[in-house]
This record gives C-alpha cells, sequence and structure tokens, in this order.
C-alpha cells in the first residue's frame, strides 16, 4: 500500500496568501519541501483523500489520474478539504471522456453530502454521487476496507479519519483532529490489529496550545503513546506528521524535520510517498 501526500497544509497553505509572517516569507525563501498546498492525499493512485481547492494544481503537479479515480474519502465539509464547486467540471461539456464513466463517488458526512449534492442537482448531474457515512461505519471501496472514526474538530463540519486497509497492510489518516473522542477509542481498543501507517495531525508544529480540534507535536507525542497504549501502534509502525499551519511554531519544513526526527516522527511534504 503506498500513500501520496499531494497537499500537507492547513487552510492558509505555506506561504500563507497575503501573509509577511517570519514562516512564509522564509518557506517562499527556500521553496521545495516549503511550500504546501491545502491537504490532499492518494493511497495506491487509486483512493483519492479529500477534494480542496487545490486539486487541479495537484492533477497538474502529480499527474493524477482523475479520469480514472472513481472514489474519494471526505474528512469533513471545511472548504480547505471539500472544494464542492470543482466538482461540476466533471460533468459532461466540461469534461469529454473517450468512453462511458461510472460516477465520482463521495464519500463524506452529513454537511459534506449536502454541499455535494447541492452542486449535483443543481448541474442535474449524474457524474458524480454521494455516500452519507458516519462514524463507526465500516465499508468497502474499490477493495479497500475502510472504517470511519470521530475526530474531535468543528462539529458542524462533520469530522471523520478513517483507518484504510488492504492486503494485509493499513493507513490511519488522521488530521484535523485533537485527542479523538472516547467513541473513537473504543473502536480503536477493539480493533485488534497494528496499523501500518498513521499520519497525524501536526498543525500547530512546537507552539503551545489548548484549543480543540487540531494537535501539535506535544499532542501528537502523546497520542502515539496512547495508541501503543490500546494495541494499534508499536515500533514498527511508521508515524508521520502532517497539515501545518504557518502559525504553528517552527513549521518551515526544513527546520521541523530536524526536530520531529529526534521525536521519531517523520514530516510529511508535498510529493512525499511511503510505501508499506
Amino acid at each position: 500500500m503506498k500513500l501520496k501526500y499531494l497537499g500537507t497544509a492547513a487552510a492558509e497553505g505555506i506561504p500563507a496568501l497575503f501573509c509577511d509572517c517570519e514562516v512564509c516569507k522564509r518557506s517562499m525563501e527556500l521553496g521545495g519541501k516549503n511550500i504546501r498546498t491545502r491537504s490532499q492525499a492518494i493511497i495506491d493512485n487509486t483512493l483519492l483523500i479529500d477534494f480542496p481547492p487545490d486539486t487541479y494544481w495537484h492533477f497538474i503537479q502529480h499527474k493524477l489520474p482523475m479520469d480514472k479515480i472513481q472514489n474519494c474519502l471526505v474528512t469533513h465539509s471545511h472548504q480547505d478539504h471539500l472544494y464542492a464547486p470543482d466538482i461540476y467540471v466533471r460533468k459532461k461539456g466540461f469534461a469529454n471522456f473517450s468512453e462511458e464513466k461510472p460516477p465520482l463517488n463521495f464519500y463524506v458526512g452529513k454537511d459534506g453530502c449536502k454541499k455535494i449534492d447541492e452542486v449535483i442537482s443543481s448541474g442535474r448531474m449524474t457524474e458524480a454521487k454521494t455516500h452519507l457515512v458516519k462514524a463507526g461505519d465500516v465499508f468497502e471501496v474499490e477493495g479497500y476496507r475502510v472504517t470511519a472514526l470521530e475526530a474531535s474538530h468543528d462539529p458542524k463540519s462533520n469530522p471523520l479519519i478513517y483507518i484504510i486497509e488492504k492486503d494485509g497492510k493499513s493507513v490511519f489518516y488522521s488530521n484535523d483532529t485533537s485527542d479523538y473522542p472516547k467513541s473513537s477509542w473504543e473502536i480503536l481498543k477493539k480493533y485488534g490489529k497494528h496499523i501500518s501507517l498513521i499520519s497525524l495531525d501536526c498543525t500547530e508544529g512546537t507552539k503551545h496550545i489548548e484549543y480543540i480540534g487540531h494537535m501539535n507535536l506535544e499532542r501528537c507525542i502523546a497520542i502515539r503513546e496512547k495508541l501503543k497504549s490500546v494495541g494499534v501502534a508499536d515500533q514498527n509502525t511508521v508515524f508521520v506528521l502532517h497539515h501545518f499551519s504557518h502559525n504553528g511554531g517552527n513549521s518551515v519544513y526544513e527546520d521541523f524535520k530536524e526536530i520531529a526526527a529526534k521525536e521519531g516522527f517523520l514530516v510529511s511534504f508535498d510529493g512525499m510517498e511511503i510505501e508499506v
């Protein structure tokens, strides 16, 4: 199983559009891995995770086979993870296919379903379809077994995190959340299997935070220990930090990768691929 990070930033991106903070200025000067677009990932170049405003750029930059991709898991309905208006351009006439294509399936919570269905109905589209997902659901998508868990994030966005399994390998994609709700820990305790790769939200970098909704390095270290304690992670689990804000402490990639490495974490960057 191969996970590719297409974008790795929070809502503003790095550098942020109107910002002149030191993180943004230094990231722009350094370029390369220090430039971050809005978060999106893909598994085995097949199963898409999230549909942000930068999907078009990811399609260009990473040569995504968007005409062949049939399924997308959506973590929550915030615009930087679900930019529903762009779904409209899959409609025939905007997109021309050499052969008949099945609809693009979106697996998404209630509010995300509403936003996508508004686009579908406004265009009388058959080229996209929503599937309502609730925390605790387990379902099959194109040969992958997916477990949806509740995230600690804006409840109006119906936030979900996902365990994705295939052929004895697994990825836990876990961004836009603080420590998981009790219901999610109950699922993890009963899961009973080792997870190959765990991708953790680290929006705030080394900055100390009190609010609920995201994590920093301190919280990621604590979550890793809890995941080990319930038996879903061990010394063989690959831990990757993901979803960064320019407001987070030490969030320039070149700086933060060294800090994270000392704690046993990899740091994601746009275009990073990990095979487990």
